[in-house]
């Protein structure tokens, strides 16, 4: 039965060799080189029927948070937004996820999130619509949910319920100040940092930050 259900799915996968992506990730574009080929095919099948038990877990962080916008830029109402990104070489289907306490907010269904690309969340969806780079996803936060200006925690949950990330900000203590309605976003350092920690996280050079595309700080 194994072996008729290995011979199977390598058929099938054999029917998606030389399959241009159209878009920047492909679910079955192991090796990241825009085909669905041999070499994928290779890389899965060296671990057929293995437990996922050890293998590295491929998720988003919590990239950037904009808690308090500057009354230059807004009001919280239309600017305030949380981004998640993806450092890894694979998209990830973020289907169901959700965030919660801080703010909602519920990730549709065949929602992926593709390799070095973001996701973001917030209140005025039309807002941001006319400054985030094209194709960009944006979710709504639900019902009356926004973000406390003088912290709280963000927790980013999977489709189970487990959490997967969390955050907890604040505008005193360790964290930068400038965030709390001095006109930039709190920007996460990047994939050597540790997200839960105050000095992982640097004001946006920019006012409003960077919602849907590279903190600005990462130039640094």
């Amino acid at each position: 039965m194994k072996h008729h259900a290995l011979k199977s799915f390598a058929i099938i996968f054999l029917c998606q060799l030389f399959c241009q992506c159209t878009y920047s990730q492909c679910p079955n574009d192991i090796n990241g080189n825009g085909l669905v080929d041999g070499e994928d095919l290779l890389e899965l099948l060296s671990t057929y029927g293995m437990s996922c038990d050890g293998f590295p877990a491929y998720e988003p962080s919590i990239s950037e948070i904009h808690y308090n916008p500057s009354t230059q830029q807004g009001t919280d109402t239309e600017w305030e937004f949380v981004e998640l990104y993806n450092p890894h070489p694979f998209g990830i289907n973020l289907s169901l996820w959700r965030l919660a306490d801080a703010v909602n907010a519920l990730v549709p269904t065949n929602t992926w999130l593709n390799a070095g690309e973001y996701i973001v969340f917030a209140n005025d969806t039309a807002s941001f619509s006319q400054v985030i780079p094209p194709f960009t996803v944006i979710i709504p936060f639900s019902g009356s949910s926004g973000l406390h200006n003088s912290g709280e925690t963000i927790r980013l949950l999977r489709s189970d319920g487990s959490e997967s990330d969390q955050v907890s900000y604040s505008d005193y203590g360790d964290w930068p100040t400038e965030p709390d309605g001095g006109g930039p976003s709190l920007e996460w350092r990047g994939i050597n940092f540790d997200n839960v920690l105050p000095s992982s996280w640097m004001p946006s050079n920019a006012m409003g930050g960077s919602p849907g595309s590279a903190n600005s700080t990462w130039a640094d």
